[in-house]
């Protein structure tokens, strides 16, 4: 769910992202929705796209402490 709310946050659409990954908007939903089946390839592109950054550490323990570092107006995570 963090990455919905890093691409919300910079006010971009799915179908946006999609198109600057070079898949359909339906393959990146399925990916913003399941995150964790994706390539760390796939994943740190999405997150660099976003302009956002993530520790190695953040990602394997997980995304219940990447919900709890989010703070409003930050797009940094670390």
């Amino acid at each position: 769910m963090f990455i919905k709310a890093f691409r919300k946050q910079k006010g971009v659409t799915q179908a946006d992202m999609a198109e600057k990954l070079g898949i359909s908007q339906q393959a990146y939903a399925r990916f913003e929705g399941n995150p964790q089946l994706a390539t760390f390839e796939r994943l740190f592109l999405v997150l660099r796209i976003l302009d956002v950054h993530v520790s190695m550490e953040q990602i394997i323990k997980g995304t219940k402490q990447v919900k709890a570092t989010l703070e409003p107006g930050s797009k940094e995570i670390w």
